[in-house]
């Protein structure tokens, strides 16, 4: 179940002055509790923030060229015709292609070390249509590519591929890849898999499934997925070369960007490369959102740790010359120290959480709980999921305490306001759109999501109130327990049913806890005044210039406790405040990226975001009617909402991790 706030606290013992009866006692951002040397250890390391894959995949070519003795690699997903390096041109090559850099390295005589998810058991059907990995879990598909255009007594087939911009050197780079990497023909490289187990998940879902459906139940515990993208360079060489990756960033070509998020950028591909934008077959890969954080220091340790427990419980047959003994055991040696920051380089304290069934962590979902109770000036959220309606009810129970605290403390009325930033994208499937209502709706926001908003006021309005006549509240009664009805509606809108019997929150709720919340997505914009979305695969949260946590975990109960997932967490006096401006600037505008994060820039910025969303919500409404306005948006936020009502089946869906039509799709 979600964590006791109460009980993350590092208790101890504070002096108070006798003439002044104060005392001074810092604010705790991290697991203190858990600070041990085989557990999550807080250390100081060296951090660099980087925005989109366009400047965090290039950094990571280099660190893996510079590498001395290992490359390990844990991936969601691997496309080996990726390119990872710097881009240019509009046809596939543009550049270095992840599969080449592995291959590469490996021939130089370097240990890469490549672990994957591939689902298996009950659930592996549904998993593998999430096309994890080009070129082994679409070979058939692939195959028939090439053959297209090597059918000579069939011209008119490969005209038909080539008509979608697919040749047949990526399908066969691909294939030929997989190929080679498990049948031996690359040698020093190794390639394992995993999946979770199904009695881990199960226990780790315990207490968070509460008024979840069965659907929902069945695709979070049958088809979990290991989501880590961590990565770790020469673990076994301490030194200037020892550096580490966490992020959100898959390895597969749909999540390259650039920061600039342009319409239509020839460098992020063709659809065929990657997941289609439904809603504009006819431009290139999706725009899209996301960060890296480079490490260097003894948090590699517990990166190492992670992908050694990892790699040892992993499958092997995959692996064509799998290395005696244990990795874990080999690597026991090395101890934390050992991995110093850059000489006279920032050093951010900072802390590596996890959800990891398999170890019973989900310090994730407790650093989300820690940090948000410390909250009191801002919180900001960039994520894909927001879809955890238990943070939501925990952030207005924190500031119920708080303004309790202050009225008991003689503190003036009304309580400092706490403005939270949430920017999302909009739910890729209809049955992820109950659990994002309910979510949003619990800040005050349910109206953003009109259609669904309105049938749930209308559920509402059919129950008995304490001011209705007799007459009224007898037809309510008997509308309510007519058995057709309740089965109709249970069938046909049981989504929108369950959203009505949550309790409505009011802006004035919000106001008695003095939150303050705006809700965001991106857009960009191209000629003739066409717009798009911008989809936030981002998981990233910063509270207050003093925290932030980056990593591969969303915020909805998959990444909290079923799938595996790694963050890293930090506070510190300016990289928080370095990354907020870098991200409000290149997304909101100049002037809008919070200036000194003090209260009145923060509140100043809010009230602006709020009215520059507005408009740009305006202009993206009027181009998608086609009725030739050529207002421009102003940056990339705009106001958020979502035109869908229920799916009129009653279905919710807790992000189902990979499937068709209206069963979900990958978690990434």
């Amino acid at each position: 179940m979600p964590p006791d706030v109460n009980k993350l606290f590092r208790t101890g013992e504070f002096h108070i002055d006798e003439l002044s009866r104060e005392a001074n006692i810092s604010k705790q951002w991290l697991l203190e509790n858990i600070n041990k040397p085989w557990d999550h250890p807080i250390s100081a390391n060296h951090l660099d923030f980087f925005v989109c894959a366009s400047n965090a995949f290039p950094k990571i070519v280099e660190d893996i060229q510079a590498a001395k003795e290992t490359v390990d690699l844990v991936c969601w997903g691997f496309d080996p015709g990726m390119e990872i390096g710097k881009r240019q041109g509009g046809t596939w090559p543009r550049g270095l292609t992840y599969g080449d850099l592995l291959s590469q390295v490996a021939a130089k005589g370097i240990i890469v070390r490549l672990m994957v998810w591939y689902p298996a058991g009950v659930g592996k059907e549904l998993g593998l249509m999430a096309n994890n990995l080009p070129g082994y879990t679409d070979k058939d598909d692939l195959q028939r590519v090439v053959r297209a255009f090597n059918d000579k007594d069939d011209p008119d087939l490969a005209n038909y591929y080539r008509a979608f911009h697919q040749t047949p050197e990526r399908a066969k780079h691909c294939v030929d890849w997989w190929e080679k990497a498990m049948t031996g023909k690359m040698p020093n490289l190794h390639v394992r898999h995993r999946c979770q187990s199904a009695d881990s998940v199960e226990q780790s879902m315990k207490g968070e499934t509460k008024g979840y459906t069965s659907i929902e139940i069945a695709g979070l515990k049958r088809v979990p997925t290991h989501h880590q993208k961590p990565i770790l360079i020469d673990y076994e060489l301490p030194g200037p070369t020892s550096v580490g990756y966490v992020m959100g960033l898959n390895s597969t070509t749909d999540y390259w960007d650039t920061p600039e998020h342009i319409y239509d950028d020839p460098l992020r591909g063709y659809q065929w490369e990657g997941t289609s934008d439904s809603a504009n077959l006819s431009l290139r890969l999706k725009p899209y959102r996301d960060y890296a954080i480079r490490v260097q220091g003894p948090a590699l340790f517990c990166l190492n740790r992670n992908f050694s427990t990892a790699w040892d419980r992993a499958e092997k047959e995959w692996d064509t010359t799998p290395s005696a003994g244990s990795l874990s055991a080999l690597r026991a040696r090395f101890k934390g120290d050992q991995f110093a920051p850059p000489a006279g380089a920032d050093k951010h304290i900072s802390q590596i959480i996890r959800t990891q069934p398999e170890e019973k962590d989900k310090t994730i979902q407790d650093a989300y709980w820690l940090a948000t109770s410390q909250a009191r000036s801002y919180i900001y959220i960039e994520n894909q999921y927001f879809q955890h309606t238990p943070w939501a009810e925990h952030l207005k129970a924190m500031r119920s305490k708080y303004a309790g605290a202050m009225q008991k403390a003689g503190g003036k009325l009304p309580i400092p306001e706490l403005y939270v930033f949430i920017l999302i994208p909009e739910p890729e499937k209809g049955g992820m759109v109950p659990r994002t209502y309910d979510t949003v709706a619990e800040l005050g926001e349910g109206a953003s999501i009109k259609k669904y908003d309105d049938g749930v006021t209308s559920f509402r309005d059919m129950q008995p109130k304490a001011n209705d006549s007799l007459f009224t509240k007898m037809m309510k009664s008997s509308a309510q327990s007519n058995l057709g009805t309740q089965i109709g509606n249970r069938i046909g809108a049981g989504d929108v049913l369950d959203s009505a019997k949550r309790p409505p929150v009011s802006a004035a709720d919000l106001e008695a806890l003095g939150i303050k919340v705006l809700i965001g997505k991106l857009y960009t914009q191209g000629g003739k005044g066409k717009c798009r979305e911008i989809y936030i695969h981002s998981k990233l949260m910063i509270i207050d210039d003093a925290f932030f946590t980056l990593g591969s975990a969303n915020l909805n109960v998959r990444s909290m406790a079923g799938d595996s997932e790694i963050n890293i967490a930090c506070m510190d006096k300016a990289l928080p405040k370095t990354m907020r401006r870098t991200a409000w600037e290149n997304l909101a505008g100049s002037g809008l990226n919070g200036g000194d994060g003090m209260g009145t820039s923060i509140e100043d910025t809010h009230t602006k975001w709020i009215n520059k969303m507005s408009n740009n919500a305006t202009i993206v409404d009027k181009a998608a009617k086609n009725n030739g306005d050529t207002a421009r948006l102003s940056d990339h936020i705009i106001k958020f909402s979502d035109s869908r009502g229920g799916t009129g089946l009653g279905v919710r869906l807790a992000q189902a991790p990979a499937g068709t039509g209206d069963l979900g799709e990958a978690t990434a």
